[in-house]
């Protein structure tokens, strides 16, 4: 018997597929990866925003509580202006309000849906979910990379804040400053979750980011109106920003961030069973 009709009668053993685990760290390794530059980009972009505004302090930390005497007592309080008298209430007004957790919500939205729905609709998907790769593990793929990448990009800006803050004689406060960051981080894993949920139905991803960043913007006008209504207060409690409050002027609330991280956590889960449910066009 020849070798070729030797190997032909052995029966060969089917290619098992790679462990969950190891398929996961190789898309994260890759994601990781495709993103390399976003720290700089984007933690750069957004931490000279807030060493600028850390920079300026010293300057008008003597005008500053004057000028905002004579504003409403309700905008003060809804805006987080009442008592501007610390570089980190006034950083907390001017970025920890609302630029910076809506900047990092939308790049950590981007993240989720770059991976999944945009992929869609450039034909890559269907070609990497040809080969032996779980669509459970490729969703938690993509909710982990964006959770990593934002915190690269709020370790950059936390870095040149404090950097920029110690330089100036502004004083920042670390503690105070990691307190805030983890709380951005907390919310914009949140929203990720949230696009992650919205890739499990939508095609489009730019209706994955419609509706996740939608979802912001609508949770910080309630959170807002309910700071300027008395009778409208109770709305606030379906708001994230309620919970986010004002972590580098007041403190983070710890179990504030874990129910964020908890809610974003359980969206993904959703996403997850609904992304392996429906089609790939």
């Amino acid at each position: 018997m020849t070798a070729t009709a030797e190997r032909q009668a052995t029966p060969q053993r089917a290619l098992e597929p790679p462990p969950p685990v190891r398929v996961l760290r190789a898309l994260i390794r890759r994601g990781l990866r495709d993103r390399r530059k976003a720290p700089l980009t984007w933690g750069i972009s957004i931490g000279a925003l807030c060493a600028f505004e850390v920079a300026i302090w010293p300057s008008i930390e003597n005008s500053i509580g004057k000028a905002v005497e004579n504003y409403p007592k309700g905008l003060k309080e809804a805006f987080g202006i009442a008592d501007l008298n610390t570089v980190e209430a006034y950083l907390e007004a001017e970025m920890f309000s609302l630029i910076l957790p809506l900047a990092i919500a939308f790049f950590a939205v981007r993240c989720v849906a770059d991976v999944l729905s945009a992929a869609e609709e450039q034909h890559h998907l269907d070609t990497l979910l040809s080969a032996p790769v779980p669509r459970r593990v490729l969703v938690t793929a993509a909710f982990g990379v964006s959770a990593v990448m934002v915190a690269a990009v709020l370790a950059v800006v936390g870095t040149l804040t404090w950097v920029v803050g110690g330089l100036v004689g502004a004083g920042v406060s670390a503690g105070a400053l990691a307190g805030g960051l983890l709380a951005v981080w907390s919310l914009a894993i949140l929203f990720a979750g949230l696009a992650t949920a919205g890739a499990g139905f939508l095609h489009r991803s730019a209706l994955v980011t419609a509706m996740a960043m939608g979802t912001a913007v609508a949770m910080y006008v309630i959170d807002l109106v309910g700071k300027l209504a008395d009778g409208a207060e109770f709305l606030r409690w379906a708001s994230a920003f309620k919970y986010y409050d004002s972590p580098l002027r007041d403190g983070v609330d710890l179990l504030a961030c874990a129910g964020l991280l908890a809610v974003g956590l359980a969206c993904a889960a959703v996403g997850a069973v609904l992304f392996e449910r429906r089609d790939v066009l």
